[in-house]
């Protein structure tokens, strides 16, 4: 909260909306300087917008225009940036546009005009209400979003800079979508950390939010007015408030940029981690047409809004030709180069060759995967022998980095201990965070074995934070050792193998901060080969299972379980 906020505002807890922070107000608050707010347009928490817009009201001079921002939810139009002229007619009233800010944008060929995209555009009229209960005079600019770049970003900032200076932004933005409470909680915690941060590029691109350009333009407009203190004010949950953690969940952020210092972002490092992944044998013969629609019921938003987010990519990418066969005893995996894009799809940052089929397509294929994964943006750590483990990634959060080092134990004579120097190194670094991901065990092996401990164990003698393991195609047992927790093996995500436990697996997600680590499990099972996040039950057999070694430091938050592991 504001620290001009008087002392007759008191926080009160908004449990019937399921909100974080609240306030009630029985004297006018000081007015401070705010010309950036978001708030959400989900009507769930409508109640609480209500209440947002009835406090922002009380601290500022009601703005002659407002600028409304909104991604275009269906696509609607031609532009990529729209606007409209439109008056638009409430029950309690009329809101006119701001005819001359709206005609100058026009003309700078960057915003097009196009009334029949706005009709039914909920981001746009589900805030007018709160408009104008609040501030009756005010015109409006309305934009909508499909997508923008940085530049286009800037070219347009400077337009409205140009012309309405003293115009208040708001942006509406739901954020995190369709993932269980915890994850979408994870994903806040990094797209609210950028708007704290004013970071323009990152809220753009890593924000898992239904408008990235929306916010990111809030940030250059509250940098350009040297509004640089982020205020929270409230931050809900629908699975939360439903009181259901496995419902596809929608989160609403509401805050402004007020005069002060910038809020210092916590520091952290989040991440998320998928077991093996194959795209050969019959998931190319069932999918090469589009391998994204194997995902269908996994969303492309899991692995979006993370620091980290990467998998075993058990095969290789070849430019080689590839047999359209479904022999499941074929071990030769080969990948079209189209599972790029899908991994693109996916927002995954990161893919392990430290396996034993990376080089199934020899050098060229294990090049061409390098290559091709590197092209866009997806680090490539590790290999099938010992010469790629210097072969690391390198993942930037909040003042926090983390490095992962991918091992293929499966390798002949391959050490352990081959990694140690690289472990001591990275870990001089006190804001460095180390993730061993190897490659080891048997096969449909649901124990670990006492070689993958005596590893595990000497990685984390020499400072390695966390082992996350893949290869037995099952999930493992799991271990604390010394404060640090032990994966064994997450399983399969993407594998056309059907014996007992080969369709389930584990993602491990979470974050490091310079007080520990706090991670979670989300199970995931595949029918005929569509993989999808469990739910109910059967999600908490296996969670069960897998939290024992942790028992003494599991933690019930109302958006589920967590394991929160101090220094």
């Amino acid at each position: 909260m504001s620290k001009k906020v008087l002392a007759a505002s008191v926080l009160i807890a908004l449990a019937a909306l399921g909100g974080r922070y609240a306030y009630t107000t029985t004297t006018r608050v000081e007015e401070s300087t705010i010309f950036a707010a978001v708030v959400p347009h989900h009507d769930l928490v409508a109640g609480a917008r209500a209440e947002f817009f009835s406090e922002l009201a009380k601290r500022i001079t009601p703005p002659k225009t407002i600028i409304l921002i909104s991604p275009n939810h269906y696509d609607a139009g031609q532009g990529r940036i729209q606007t409209t002229d439109e008056i638009w007619h409430l029950a309690d009233g009329d809101i006119p546009p701001d005819q001359s800010v709206i005609s100058s944008l026009v003309r700078t060929k960057l915003v097009t005009k196009e009334p029949s995209s706005f009709t039914n555009e909920h981001g746009i009229y589900n805030i007018l209400g709160d408009i104008h209960a609040n501030f009756p005079n005010a015109l409006l600019v309305p934009l909508i979003f499909e997508h923008a770049t940085e530049d286009e970003l800037l070219e347009l900032e400077k337009s409205l800079e140009a012309t309405c200076k003293d115009c208040l932004m708001i942006a509406s933005v739901d954020f995190s979508h369709y993932q269980p409470a915890l994850l979408g909680e994870l994903h806040d915690d990094r797209s609210i950390r950028d708007l704290e941060a004013l970071d323009t590029n990152d809220v753009l691109t890593g924000a898992e939010v239904d408008s990235g350009p929306a916010l990111a333009l809030l940030t250059l407009w509250a940098k350009d007015h040297g509004t640089l203190h982020f205020a929270l004010q409230n931050h809900t949950n629908s699975g939360i408030i439903y009181k259901d953690p496995d419902m596809e969940s929608t989160t609403h952020v509401f805050g402004w940029y007020e005069a002060g210092e910038k809020t210092e972002p916590e520091k952290q490092v989040s991440f998320i981690i998928g077991g093996d992944m194959m795209f050969a044998r019959l998931v190319n013969h069932t999918f090469k047409n589009n391998f994204n629609d194997v995902f269908k019921d996994l969303g492309d938003r899991v692995f979006w809004g993370t620091d980290a987010s990467f998998i075993n990519l058990e095969g290789a990418i070849t430019n080689g030709p590839i047999e359209d066969g479904v022999v499941s005893d074929d071990l030769t995996f080969k990948f079209s180069p189209d599972i790029v894009k899908t991994l693109s799809f996916l927002h995954i940052t990161g893919a392990s060759l430290a396996n034993n089929h990376s080089n199934n397509a020899g050098a060229e294929g294990l090049d061409t995967t390098r290559t091709l994964l590197h092209a866009a943006n997806i680090q490539a750590f590790g290999g099938p022998t010992e010469s790629s483990v210097a072969k690391t990634a390198e993942f930037k959060g909040e003042g926090m980095m983390l490095e992962v080092i991918g091992i293929n134990l499966t390798f002949p004579n391959q050490d352990p201990a081959s990694i140690v120097p690289l472990i001591q190194k990275f870990k001089k670094d006190p804001s460095t965070r180390v993730l061993v991901m190897p490659h080891w065990g048997i096969e449909y092996s649901t124990m670990h074995t006492s070689e993958q401990a005596s590893a595990a164990h000497s990685w984390i003698d020499a400072g390695a934070d966390m082992v996350v393991g893949s290869h037995p195609h099952v999930i493992e047992d799991t271990e604390l050792y010394r404060g640090k927790p032990i994966i064994y093996s997450l399983g399969n995500l993407l594998f056309d193998q059907f014996a007992p436990g080969t369709q389930t697996g584990l993602l491990i997600a979470g974050k490091f901060t310079p007080e520990g680590l706090t991670f979670f499990a989300l199970p995931s099972q595949s029918l005929h080969l569509y993989p999808r996040l469990m739910t109910g039950m059967a999600k908490q057999n296996v969670l069960t299972s897998i939290y024992v070694p942790f028992a003494r430091y599991l933690t019930e938050t109302p958006a589920g379980t967590v394991v929160q592991l101090p220094n």
